[in-house]
C-alpha cells in the first residue's frame, strides 16, 4: 500500500480530491524526514531509497583485517548492500569490490574482510596509503508505521490547510475548517501554526523518536528530535 492510500484510508475528513492533495502528501513526506534527521541529503525522506555512505578506514584494524560497519539508516535491506573499498595512494584511486562480509542480526553490523595488502597489523605500520569504504544500500519505510498515522493525519490536516490560501487571498478557497478562523497565512501566524507546533513538538516528538535518526552516534549533521 502507497503511503498516499495510507492516509486516505486512515485519516478522517481529508479533501482527497483536491488537485494539490498529492503535493500536501509529498509536503508532509519531506516535513517528517527532516524533522526527524533523514533528510541527510536534499530531497532525501524517510521513504525506503538508495544511501550511500563513505567511512574511513584505518590503515591497521584491531582485528587484522576484519572491519565493522554499522549502517546509519535503519530500518536496511540487509541483501540489498555493496561495499567497495577506495584506496587513495597520492593521486591515483583503486576501487576493489568487498564481498567477503557476514551480518550480525544480533549486533546490526557487518564484519568485512577488506584484505588490506600494505598493514601488518602493528600498532605502527606506517602504511603510505589511506582507504575509504563506499556502501550503497536500500533503506527507509515501505510504508508509515501504523503506530504514527495519527501524527501523520494531524500534519496533512495542518498543511492541507496551509495550503488552501495562496499568497495573496484572504479567504482561504473552500474554508471550513474552524481551525483557521485569526491565521494570517502570509506570515503563517496564528491558530493553526500555533497548535501544530506544539503538537508537532510536545505532544507528538517522543513517537516520532520512533523513526528518527537524531540520536544516532554516527549523525551526519546535528541534533533536531
Amino acid at each position: 500500500m502507497s503511503v498516499i492510500e495510507q492516509l486516505t484510508e486512515y485519516c478522517d475528513c481529508l479533501k482527497t480530491d483536491s488537485p494539490r492533495f498529492e503535493r500536501d502528501v509529498d509536503e508532509l513526506i519531506n516535513l517528517i524526514s527532516v524533522y526527524t534527521c533523514w533528510a541527510q541529503n536534499p530531497c532525501d525522506t524517510f521513504l525506503m531509497s538508495e544511501r550511500k555512505q563513505v567511512v574511513s578506514v584505518p590503515p591497521c584494524l584491531d582485528d587484522c583485517d576484519v572491519f565493522i560497519f554499522e549502517p546509519f539508516y535503519t530500518p536496511f535491506d540487509v541483501d540489498s548492500f555493496t561495499f567497495t573499498l577506495i584506496e587513495q595512494n597520492g593521486t591515483t584511486e583503486t576501487d576493489t569490490p568487498i564481498t567477503d562480509f557476514t551480518y550480525s542480526a544480533v549486533d546490526e553490523n557487518f564484519r568485512l574482510a577488506l584484505g588490506l595488502p600494505e598493514c601488518e597489523c602493528k600498532p605502527k605500520c606506517g602504511c603510505e596509503s589511506t582507504y575509504k569504504l563506499l556502501v550503497t544500500y536500500n533503506a527507509g519505510y515501505e510504508e508509515i508505521p501504523e503506530c504514527l498515522l495519527p501524527i501523520f493525519c494531524d500534519a496533512l490536516q495542518y498543511i492541507i490547510e496551509k495550503n488552501a490560501c495562496d499568497c495573496t487571498c484572504e479567504v482561504c478557497d473552500e474554508a471550513d475548517y474552524t481551525s483557521t478562523t485569526s491565521i494570517n497565512y502570509t506570515t503563517l501566524e496564528g491558530n493553526l501554526k500555533a497548535y501544530f507546533l506544539s503538537v508537532l513538538t510536545y505532544q507528538y516528538r517522543r513517537a516520532l523518536s520512533l523513526i528518527a535518526l537524531c540520536e544516532n552516534h554516527n549523525l551526519l549533521w546535528g541534533l533536531v528530535v
